[in-house]
């Protein structure tokens, strides 16, 4: 308790962090909450309303600057500590180490007031701060405007792909509506067959008691034997037809919720992967020599690289082709069906860096022949366990040693 004593309340830092602080923690939801808590009208006011509202009432200690700083000290209890300890030390510079380290990282808000609000900053690293912060405000205004422009596009290719799912669904439904009346048809042609195997039982019957029938019943019998025969033929194409319908319907049901997954990962691939193409790349240096001037980019690896993708879902191939090409790198497909000659699929493996396999997808001869291939031609091959959008996004973009911070 001791060390939370040497940081200031929000009321008390100086004026031109209270803005930043607030905007960085507090949601529009939580600048309602606070404001309906103490007693305020908040029906019809606008978001910006409800900030301006707020920080009015920063300047001194009272219910909604209380509250306020109650809810920035609990979700900044954890940073507070640290740069208590440091400070403790006497180790200004792993503050302000600290302070670069979160906010590459994206920790603003509750890293910036653990380090204002503290007693001991030096103004150095105040103004150092304010500085930075304001500077992301304007970056993340232009990359809001570039990431709506995005989205939008996004939500048109899904508004598209939900149409063609539409499609596929009425299909479905007048598979099953051909499928219901093959099956009774089914049925009738049983009930129809019962009927003459029983006529053709009694006049067999008939034929017992009478050995000599007559030109009549022979010709009776020669008849139904016929018409049996018809009816057993019309069966068994019927039976054939109901078949086909079935294998036809679970194809398209096992298509229709492939392509639902892939249009909810393309969905969060558009939306959380807005700044796919390399910005870095210039025509002097990575068509040419493949080398990136940005040495952090975690798409680097893959300009101006030639990427060879067998096998896979055919249908999505337009997809892989939009991650390689938007990274900076130049496709190439093979649809993994062996053919008599293999002469296409060496020559393919031949000219491409990097070799992508899905198993899933893949025939085992195919799988064995591109892996002898790679050998031969000592080109990078890559086994992927899935064909989705998503593995293949993960195996050539995302770094293998990159790791997730929360």
């Amino acid at each position: 308790m001791d060390a939370i004593k040497c940081f200031l309340n929000i009321w008390e830092i100086e004026r031109n962090f209270k803005c930043p602080v607030i905007g960085a923690m507090l949601s529009v939801d939580k600048h309602k909450d606070i404001l309906k808590k103490c007693g305020w009208d908040v029906s019809g006011l606008k978001p910006y309303e409800y900030h301006s509202y707020l920080m009015g009432c920063m300047g001194d200690e009272n219910a909604v600057s209380i509250k306020t700083n109650n809810y920035i000290r609990h979700q900044s209890r954890k940073y507070m500590k640290q740069i208590a300890a440091l400070y403790k030390k006497k180790n200004a510079k792993e503050v302000r180490a600290l302070w670069n380290d979160y906010s590459a990282r994206g920790v603003i808000g509750p890293v910036m007031y653990a380090i204002v609000s503290h007693k001991d900053t030096q103004i150095d690293l105040l103004q150092d701060i304010h500085g930075e912060v304001h500077m992301m405000s304007h970056a993340n205004m232009t990359e809001i405007f570039s990431i709506r422009r995005k989205l939008e596009a996004s939500d048109q290719n899904l508004i598209r792909e939900k149409n063609k799912s539409s499609y596929k669904n009425k299909k479905i439904k007048e598979l099953v509506g051909q499928l219901r009346q093959a099956s009774q048809e089914k049925a009738w042609l049983a009930t129809e067959n019962t009927r003459l195997k029983k006529q053709l039982g009694g006049l067999e019957a008939q034929t017992e008691i009478n050995p000599v029938p007559g030109p009549d019943v022979n010709q009776d019998v020669e008849r139904l034997e016929q018409a049996l025969n018809r009816q057993r033929e019309e069966a068994l194409r019927t039976e054939r037809e109901r078949k086909q319908l079935e294998i036809q319907l679970f194809s398209a049901e096992n298509e229709n919720a492939m392509l639902k997954d892939e249009f909810a990962q393309l969905s969060s691939i558009f939306a959380a992967g807005a700044d796919s193409v390399c910005s870095c790349r210039e025509p002097e240096t990575c068509p040419v020599t493949g080398e990136c001037p940005d040495q952090d980019c975690p798409r680097r690896r893959l300009c101006a690289r030639r990427i060879f993708m067998i096998g896979g879902i055919t249908k999505m191939k337009s997809y892989y082709r939009q991650i390689v090409e938007k990274a900076g790198g130049e496709f190439d497909y093979h649809d993994g069906y062996l053919r008599s000659s293999n002469d296409d699929l060496a020559a393919k493996v031949r000219r491409c860096d990097v070799v992508v396999c899905p198993v899933s997808c893949n025939s085992h001869n195919a799988c064995l022949k591109v892996k002898h291939l790679c050998a031969r031609y000592n080109k990078e091959l890559k086994i992927l366990n899935s064909a989705s959008l998503s593995a293949v996004t993960q195996a050539l973009i995302v770094p293998e040693d990159a790791v997730s911070i929360n």
